[in-house]
Formats: structure tokens, sequence, C-alpha cells
């Protein structure tokens, strides 16, 4: 019998995380980015859940839709019998002496959580590899059990925040573990100023760069990701300037691909310090009826009137969508205009 989609999308990183290991003697962790482990010393109130579900558990739109994270509520008394889980969330109370809280001394040292205790009030703390490699452990202090739910609200936002950035950190290491064609990353900047991180199970293509155009893909599933540019830009464009960008570009180079108009959704914020356009949505393609999730940043360069355009896109039918995306945002979140490092392979 065949795994579903789901079993395939969990096992999908295992595999070659058994590769990596090594010398350090820690196994890779097991399950799944999206996981959360809430653990606490007893059956957790929903007064503590409720603040963790609205900032983990909100909506993450593919084609269909998923949530950002699942949390997963756990007593300390089961903890050590899953303790090979990505990612877990320790909510301590520091007035007593529980389970907890000699755990916490075990991963952050008794000397950092009497400091913490100290000071009077709530603390977080992030651990990577603690008993396993790609693990992460998220460590909420409250200064007592009664505090927890009003500690949780407060810290709701950086413990997602925190979750998001080691997943990018630890999806990207998985994704270079393989190698990193480091001299074409090398060639980009000398000869255009940017690079992007291009890991070894990606194909590039060279062929447009006389177009201003750059891209790479992994298939099984299908990955898509690519850089453009144009100089002579005095300002950023609007959203409406941009998606029609976009649509002119994957018309041409994706074979008549374009945005479904009724699912594009816009931002403003910032990219590496520059003011940016953020576009998610939906794109298709009627000459070969298919489609899928997509994400585009548009910055410009104030010192050089450029701007550039970075787009990612995800084709898996019968697949969850959004461990691709993840790793498609790892690689682009890599995108640089300073030099990289020298090249050590061809």
């Amino acid at each position: 019998m065949f795994p579903s989609a789901r079993a395939r999308f969990l096992l999908i990183p295992l595999a070659l995380l058994l590769l990596l290991s090594g010398c350090e003697g820690l196994l890779p962790a097991v399950g799944s980015y999206a996981e959360i482990y809430v653990v606490t010393e007893r059956e957790p109130s929903e007064e503590i859940l409720r603040p963790l579900r609205r900032e983990l558990e909100v909506e993450f739109e593919t084609v269909q839709m998923e949530t950002l994270f699942q949390i997963i509520p756990l007593t300390s008394s089961g903890f050590k019998e899953i303790d090979t889980r990505k990612n877990f969330l320790l909510l301590v109370d520091l007035s007593g002496d529980e389970n907890l809280l000699r755990e916490a001394r075990r991963l952050i040292g008794g000397e950092e959580v009497n400091r913490i205790r100290r000071s009077g009030g709530a603390a977080l703390r992030f651990v990577e590899n603690a008993w396993a490699r790609q693990q992460a452990h998220a460590i909420l202090f409250s200064p007592s059990r009664e505090r927890l739910p009003f500690v949780v609200e407060q810290y709701g936002s950086r413990i997602r925040d925190g979750f998001l950035q080691l997943n990018r950190k630890r999806i990207l290491e998985y994704l270079l573990f393989r190698g990193e064609k480091r001299t074409l990353e090398r060639k980009l900047f000398d000869a255009f100023g940017w690079w992007i991180r291009i890991p070894a199970p990606f194909t590039p293509d060279v062929s447009l760069l006389g177009e201003r155009f750059f891209s790479m893909k992994m298939d099984r599933p299908g990955r898509m990701l690519f850089v453009s540019w144009r100089d002579g830009v005095e300002s950023l464009p609007t959203e409406e300037e941009l998606i029609a960008l976009r649509d002119s570009l994957t018309w041409k180079h994706y074979d008549e691909d374009f945005a479904e108009p009724d699912y594009n959704h816009t931002s403003r914020g910032s990219f590496q310090g520059h003011e940016a356009v953020r576009i998610r949505g939906l794109w298709q393609n009627e000459k070969y009826t298919i489609g899928g999730p997509f994400r585009s940043i548009a910055f410009r360069d104030e010192k050089k009137n450029r701007l550039y355009f970075l787009d990612y896109a995800v084709y898996a039918p019968g697949y969850d969508k959004k461990y691709y995306l993840w790793e498609l945002e790892a690689v682009v979140e890599t995108f640089d205009t300073k030099p990289p490092p020298e090249p050590e392979d061809s």
C-alpha cells in the first residue's frame, strides 16, 4: 500500500536527514515542521490554549486551506516518550520546582534560569538541537501558574515568529546538505550585483540572464523560483503594476502562467531594509490545466534605482503545499546585494 499524501509530506525531510546525524551523534528529529507540542505540567486550560491557537493556528492559504502551525497539547509525564519530535513549547512555572523547570535547567543552564527567576518577570528562550538534529525548544517562563495565561498572550507572536525563523534556518540547512552552487552564485554577483543561495537539488537556468531573468526549479513536486530586475526605476510600483509585471514575466517565461485575479493579496512591509510589496495568490496555466500557490516580493534598491522582483511557486497535486513554500521562502530570504563568500566548488 502506498503512503498517503500527508504521510509522504512528513517523510520527505526524513530521507535526507537520516544522513545528517554525522559526527555529532544526534539522530535527526522526526515529524513535521508545522507541529508544535505544547508541554505543561497538567492538562492545559482553554485559557492557555486559546491565545496560542490564535497566533499559531492561523490560516495559511495555498490551493486548499491549511494552518500555519498545529499545536498538540502534552503533559510533562509524556514528554520523554516523544522527545525526538521537531518542535516543542515548554510552559514553565518559576514559582515551584516541578518537572518542566528541572528540564529547563538542563536545556539552558541553572544559572540562566535563576537569573530569569530573580528578575520576577516572564521570559522566552529558544534552544536548538537539544536531543536531536533539526529540533527546536521554545521555553516560556511565567512567574507563577496563575500568570501563565497572561504570559502566553503576551508572548504569542514572538513564539510564532521564533519558530518561523528557525524553520527557515533548518529547512535551508537541509536543502544545502547535498551541496551548493557557489561558483554560479559568485558569477551572478560579479555580473549583476546580486546573488542568492542555490542548493544543489535545484536546477538553475541561466539562459535568460540577458533578459534579466534568472530561474531555478526542483521537481517531484514542482518548485519554481525566479529573480528579475529592472534599472531606472524611480519609485516602487503600485500593487496593481507589480501583479501585471508578474503576469508578463510568467506568461513569457513560464509558458503562459498567470495570477488568478480573484486570489491576489498584497501587503506592504520591508525586505532586507528596503520598502517592499509582498504578493500571495494562486497561479494558473490554462494551456496545461495546472496551477498552484505563489508568493512574490518586490523592492527597490534606492542607490541603484533598481527594482528587484523575487517570486516562488509550487505545483504539487496531492501534497500539502505549505512545506514546499517554506523551502522556497528559505532560499528567497538568502537573496543579497552584498558579496557572497568565495566559491569552494564548481
